[in-house]
């Protein structure tokens, strides 16, 4: 009986998240940020995606596996993805939870199903809402390029050590793991908050600090010859998940996961100690 109300309230939650248009502008917007990546370097100046749809001379493009279509796609993953990414993955969940606090149907909802389950299944259907986001805009952005770029041929294919289908696929699950833990912030923000501006804002100031620092750190461990330190403060960044899929140290993708349980049992104290239970 227990799982099932556990189920029923995840399955609205999920439904309401998915089909509201919050998701498809996220989605939307996802994919649109990934024609701002850098697709290509020429002559000392970087060249976004966007401008070799536009405007690269089509002879150049035709024959050449750094502008094939399957490698820009996997290029897609620009520093303006990273930025707006806990916006967009909290998008589809957050701001119709902080309404259901503000309406007070919180107050009818959690004496029928308790505050775990509720946390829980806020916690859930936000990563999994904010993963199937990012992937869905992800997925547009990759036919998108299919659309506009030559495809591989024999001759470039050869640069490649897997299935192009393989690679495709492990992108697509990073996007969505990407998803997740873009999505944990908000999650945390909205046990202490009932503004969705106020939560989406600050989680993409957290976040952009957060990257920032490491890339700070980064830097300067490589300035002073500390190669393999640097790279290993990388691993901690968030787009690393991308690499865990393709094979390199999949374990750290328990780390992601371990840093999810602490997010989801923070949810559940600050939304039990409250007087309102979060409502």
């Amino acid at each position: 009986m227990t799982a099932m109300k556990l189920m029923r309230l995840l399955q609205t939650d999920l439904y309401r998240a998915v089909v509201h248009a919050d998701f498809w502008i996220a989605a939307l917007l996802f994919g649109a940020l990934c024609f701002t990546a850098e697709g290509y370097w020429d002559a000392g100046r970087s060249i976004t995606v966007l401008e070799l749809a536009l405007s690269y001379p089509a002879e150049e493009v035709s024959g050449r596996f750094l502008l094939s279509d399957y490698h820009l796609f996997l290029a897609g993953i620009g520093p303006y993805n990273l930025m707006f990414a806990p916006i967009l993955a909290a998008l589809p969940s957050i701001p119709a939870f902080c309404q259901e606090r503000r309406n007070g149907y919180l107050r009818l909802l959690i004496p029928r199903c308790g505050v775990t389950r509720r946390c829980f299944s806020l916690w859930l259907s936000a990563l999994l809402s904010g993963g199937l986001a990012v992937t869905v805009g992800y997925g547009l952005y990759g036919l998108c390029c299919w659309v506009l770029f030559p495809g591989l041929t024999a001759e470039t294919a050869q640069w490649i050590t897997v299935p192009v289908w393989s690679g495709i696929l492990a992108q697509l699950a990073g996007a969505f793991f990407f998803g997740m833990v873009a999505a944990l912030l908000p999650v945390l923000l909205a046990g202490v908050s009932k503004n969705a501006c106020f939560i989406l804002c600050t989680a993409f100031a957290l976040f952009y600090t957060y990257c920032n620092l490491l890339d700070s750190l980064s830097n300067r461990l490589f300035d002073c010859g500390e190669l393999e330190k640097s790279f290993q403060v990388m691993m901690f960044y968030p787009t690393s998940v991308f690499q865990c899929f393709s094979g390199h140290q999949p374990w750290r993708l328990a780390l992601w996961i371990g840093g999810a349980a602490v997010v989801l049992g923070l949810l559940r104290l600050s939304m039990a100690r409250r007087f309102d239970k979060g409502a």
